[in-house]
């Protein structure tokens, strides 16, 4: 089994906040499988079953918020006895211009508390897929521009990258992250992220 873990804060809300973006990937991965199911409540976290090209995916979103993803994530992982390589976290990044799109399988918390938090309660051996929500203008305070609602234009662009969440799992999952990275990794932007 594997565990795709989409980072965010419970409650509406937060729904469509650049922090969030790791729960919308979650749930267009749930949406795009095709399979009838619900969410179940377990674990410190809100948890779906789908099977991702023929393998069995564990598809959760933790109720702990975000600083405390790592809580959720130990619990999880324990729960099923599943390896924290076979672990893969969904995250927004500022540091990334919107649209963006890395996937990595290792690496520093880059100052995501998420992150972070998953670093110190299950090590560093989990992939990462990071999902672009900058830059933060100069103005705005990084807190504050992570949890506010998208626009339109950026709704569109985070949407294209959206509609690439279960092809870019079913890759990992069959041919590996390293060509999942080489085939979905990009730059963003609005003209980037429709490619």
């Amino acid at each position: 089994m594997h565990i795709l873990l989409g980072l965010g804060n419970p409650g509406p809300k937060y729904d469509r906040t650049r922090h969030n973006i790791g729960f919308d990937f979650a749930d267009q991965v749930a949406a795009d499988s095709g399979q009838a199911g619900t969410w179940k409540t377990e674990a410190k976290s809100l948890t779906r079953k789908v099977t991702v090209a023929g393998l069995s995916l564990l598809i959760a979103k933790p109720q702990t918020f975000m600083n405390l993803s790592g809580e959720a994530a130990q619990v999880l992982l324990q729960f099923y006895k599943v390896n924290p390589r076979n672990l893969i976290v969904v995250v927004d990044d500022i540091y990334l211009d919107l649209g963006a799109v890395r996937i990595r399988t290792q690496g520093s918390h880059g100052g995501h508390n998420g992150l972070r938090n998953i670093m110190e309660h299950c090590g560093d051996a989990f992939t990462r897929l990071r999902i672009g929500v900058g830059p933060v203008p100069p103005e705005h305070d990084k807190a504050d521009f992570v949890l506010r609602k998208y626009g339109t234009e950026e709704a569109s662009v985070l949407d294209k990258v959206l509609s690439q969440a279960k092809p870019i799992i079913e890759t990992g999952l069959s041919l590996g992250w390293e060509r999942a990275g080489s085939d979905f990794n990009r730059r963003g932007g609005p003209k980037d992220a429709g490619a």
